[in-house]
């Protein structure tokens, strides 16, 4: 099996593609130039320079692969409406193009349960999806539209598989972010930080993106990936406060206030053309306020999906890799 992962340099591609190699598979990565290809040069992963704006390029990646794992994307909670359109959407559209040339026999596209437009309910696999006006969520609705064009028009073989929260070790968001603000104590609680996070530990989501791929039920069906677990944000960050010696945070912003503060400070950096990312977003108050807990019943009905990593463990394996990393330098208790 000859399997193209792309943004295999970064989190959840760089999983995938350990635990793909872990099965004797032979696998290939799509690397922009300039990217650190340290962790795939050490795998022996065929590296391919390109990018998703270039077809070119593509074309040569997907010749004679059987699978292609589409996880790259602009992830992030600030950006401009160009660049999230780049990436996420004619980006998709050209690797979609490319795969059409040549016969794979499956597309996997990593959406997320973004698209669902955070409802702040149970949202199952078949809830509408829904535009909030803000780049991240929107474009990543396109692009599935796309993914979902492309397999009732042409026949494409897909399976989409969507994620909420994924951290673990190398998460740059809801790892590295959040330590970063909590070293500094800037990071807040918004509500009541009770609602369940939808956290899913990375190789868990992998475990799940595999069972999709391999089963021939995935076929043109989506799935919700996470760890089926009531964990809330407000336990989630003082873990992780605890774990790096830190105070919890002490600051609560109610939902109402946290939104507009959200919506003033995103009218502010544009408006005085700010480049980096505002203190606090919108969509990351919606993030870290609404119910994230996306049923995983169809995975596990359909898959046999069972997360094998549950949350004690999943803080022990981010906690060991803090500390080889650095980022935590202080023992518990001082």
């Amino acid at each position: 099996m000859r399997n193209l992962v792309t943004g295999g340099t970064g989190f959840l591609g760089s999983h995938l593609i350990e635990t793909l190699v872990a099965r004797g598979e032979l696998v290939q990565a799509l690397v922009r130039p300039g990217s650190d290809t340290r962790l795939l040069e050490q795998q022996g992963v065929e590296r391919i320079t390109g990018d998703l704006g270039d077809p070119a390029s593509l074309s040569i990646a997907v010749a004679g692969v059987n699978r292609v794992y589409h996880c790259a994307a602009l992830t992030s909670d600030w950006g401009s409406w160009s660049a999230f359109q780049a990436a996420n959407v004619e980006g998709v559209r050209n690797l979609l193009d490319a795969c059409l040339a040549t016969h794979i026999e499956k597309f996997i596209h990593i959406s997320t349960t973004d698209v669902y437009g955070h409802p702040d309910h149970t949202a199952n696999e078949q809830t509408p999806f829904k535009l909030r006006g803000w780049p991240y969520g929107d474009t990543k609705i396109r692009g599935e539209q796309l993914v979902w064009d492309y397999h009732c028009r042409y026949g494409l073989p897909v399976t989409v598989v969507r994620p909420a929260a994924i951290y673990g070790p190398r998460s740059p968001t809801f790892v590295g972010e959040i330590v970063g603000l909590l070293q500094k104590g800037e990071m807040v609680h918004i509500g009541t930080g009770k609602k369940p996070a939808g956290l899913g530990y990375v190789s868990n989501v992998v475990d799940l993106v595999l069972l999709a791929a391999d089963a021939e039920a995935g076929l043109g069906q989506a799935y919700n990936a996470n760890d089926d677990s009531m964990v809330s944000w407000r336990t989630y960050v003082n873990r992780l406060a605890d774990m790096l010696g830190e105070r919890h945070p002490f600051i609560t912003l109610p939902y109402r206030l946290a939104y507009l503060l959200g919506w003033a400070m995103e009218g502010s950096y544009r408006f005085f053309k700010i480049n980096h990312r505002p203190l606090l977003t919108r969509m990351a108050v919606e993030l870290f306020s609404t119910d994230q807990s996306f049923p995983v019943e169809k995975a596990r009905n359909e898959l046999g999906y069972r997360p094998r990593v549950d949350f004690d463990e999943g803080l022990e394996r981010v906690e060991s890799w803090l500390r080889e990393t650095g980022a935590i330098t202080k023992r518990h208790g001082g």
